[in-house]
């Protein structure tokens, strides 16, 4: 997806004007729940491959391993895949903004929301180098109520881990034109 305003205008319905269409910044990947994610991930990793490096030593090579071996792999994902899922889906999303829907646009579909909600949330990082948008997700059901519902998809909402506890946010994750966004957002809502 190179040309974001063209792979909207792609799905744009006929009376449908498109406002704004940009991405991620691919350069941004960690955000403020990294500062928690991070040293959790290392301590995690750590203690998990000190305790399979003990385990053939004392036991020999068989089932006792399978556990500590799936858990080495979900630090690895928690210290490194993390990022590249998240680099990934910053260089293969668009968003957009028309005069009826805000839309993400990724290789696997598209999501939408109707333009006129006004529960959105918008969030500058810091000197308002970026802007991220977000949309209510509302009231959890099925097993993402039972696994904490919204309160466990907003924590790793944008760290690479969301989407793996619950349905991903519907959101604008650290776009670098947020002020043409912003505007384009407030034309269709005014």
């Amino acid at each position: 997806m190179n040309d974001p305003r063209q792979t909207a205008r792609e799905h744009l319905r006929p009376d449908e004007q498109l406002y704004w269409a940009g991405t991620s910044d691919p350069g941004k990947l960690f955000g403020p729940r990294d500062g928690f994610l991070v040293p959790f991930s290392l301590i995690w990793t750590g203690f998990v491959v000190s305790s399979l490096i003990g385990i053939p030593r004392s036991a020999g090579v068989g089932p006792e391993l399978v556990i500590p071996v799936a858990l080495t792999l979900v630090g690895l994902h928690l210290v490194f895949g993390r990022f590249l899922v998240k680099a990934h889906r910053k260089r293969t999303t668009v968003y957009a903004v028309t005069s009826r829907r805000a839309m993400i646009i990724t290789p696997r579909g598209l999501r939408e929301v109707p333009i006129g909600r006004t529960d959105r949330t918008i969030t500058w990082s810091g000197g308002r180098r970026h802007c991220s948008v977000e949309w209510n997700a509302g009231d959890p059901r099925g097993a993402a109520a039972l696994l904490g519902g919204a309160a466990v998809t907003r924590i790793y909402a944008n760290t690479g881990l969301d989407g793996f506890f619950g349905p991903q946010l519907f959101a604008f994750w650290d776009v670098r034109d947020g002020d043409e966004l912003v505007r384009a957002l407030d034309r269709v809502a005014g």
